[in-house]
């Protein structure tokens, strides 16, 4: 009996075509082995035109040579396509998509550590091993949730790549995403009570308060507004998610007698300027009224942490919390309070704030 033809295809698809959904968008892309040499071509997302020329390959492959191929002299090597221009065309499809500003910038800074490593390289060389050696040093460097963030963005990248002819394969498909292991300590009351009384700039003493009052993040701190004050709400719009919160200005903790609207008064100070949280004074290039750069505010909270620390005699570990473990701090605050984590921080998930209730045993625990 005749061993049965081996199957190269779909049944709706010619000899030698394959087709693979995306699972995160759902667009399905078409690629061609080559019969003779197991060589993959990306033949990008046009059914039709993937069968039409699969069928004119199949078809070559089965005549042979013609005549005149054989009097055309041999064709030149491949233009080579460096990864850097690929890139250029990666940002252009990222600019279609609906992504958040600081989404974009941290997209932007990956991107150019990118071209860094694998710039001038054709991008059809870069290999699995390559990719793989490339994250594994970033894991090693301590800096695991940097490498599952370049993994990321370098699958779609090549993804994209595929969708348009540029490679053939994904060499990120395979590889292994870095473990990420939690280790930045959370903040306690006592905490923050000891680091605010450490502070030495007015600035750094309300971005503390409106932090712990409002559960927002750093860039949104730094980006609030005199002129968000309306009707007795602040409003805020997350950079990194864009949702959009009114937080009344009534908002307050008993634990530390703060209230949202009295410490919006307090940001008002004899310096005009329209951000909440702003110089009282000119200093080197920062002129007075000016915002406050994001990494002064971490440089000048971690000051006063390590002060606090030493004055206490406090113990943090080779990861002390830092100005962002005032979220965390601020959701287990108001939910003892009675209010509602989930809204405040503006998570779209109960999961996600989960994460942030936990103390990561940084809390005593009361049994009677």
């Amino acid at each position: 009996m005749a061993p049965r033809p081996r199957k190269t295809g779909s049944k709706d698809l010619p000899p030698n075509l394959y087709r693979k959904t995306d699972r995160r968008n759902g667009v399905t892309y078409y690629t061609y082995r080559d019969p003779v040499t197991n060589r993959m071509f990306g033949l990008g997302k046009d059914k039709a035109q993937a069968i039409a020329e699969t069928i004119a390959a199949n078809a070559s492959i089965t005549a042979g040579p013609t005549l005149v191929d054989r009097m055309v002299p041999a064709p030149a090597l491949a233009v080579s396509r460096p990864f850097s221009e690929w890139v250029v065309e990666y940002r252009m499809a990222l600019e279609k998509r609906d992504l958040a500003a600081s989404t974009k910038r941290n997209v932007g800074m990956r991107l150019n550590r990118l071209v860094e490593e694998f710039g001038t390289r054709d991008i059809r060389s870069i290999a699995t091993m390559d990719v793989a050696k490339y994250l594994k040093g970033l894991a090693a460097e301590g800096k695991a949730q940097m490498s599952r963030a370049m993994r990321s963005l370098l699958r779609d990248l090549f993804m994209e790549a595929i969708a348009e002819g540029w490679v053939d394969s994904n060499p990120v498909d395979v590889t292994r995403a870095a473990k990420v292991v939690v280790r930045r300590e959370r903040l306690t009351l006592e905490h923050w009570k000891a680091i605010h009384a450490e502070v030495k700039q007015p600035w750094l003493a309300r971005a503390m308060e409106l932090a712990i009052l409002t559960g927002q993040r750093r860039d949104d701190i730094a980006s609030m507004l005199f002129r968000d004050e309306v009707d007795g709400y602040l409003q805020v719009v997350q950079s990194k998610t864009g949702a959009r919160l009114r937080l009344s200005t009534e908002i307050s903790l008993e634990c530390l007698d703060l209230q949202l609207g009295v410490v919006i008064r307090k940001c008002r100070d004899r310096v005009l300027s329209k951000h909440l949280v702003h110089h009282g004074r000119t200093i080197s290039r920062a002129k007075a009224g000016d915002p406050i750069v994001l990494d002064t505010i971490s440089k000048e909270f971690a000051a006063a942490r390590d002060r606090a620390a030493a004055k206490h005699q406090i113990i943090f570990g080779e990861s002390p919390p830092t100005f962002h473990e005032m979220r965390s701090l601020a959701a287990r605050l108001h939910e003892l309070e009675g209010r509602d984590a989930q809204r405040l921080l503006g998570h779209r998930s109960a999961k996600m704030t989960d994460l942030y209730r936990d103390s990561r045993g940084a809390e005593w625990i009361d049994v009677a």
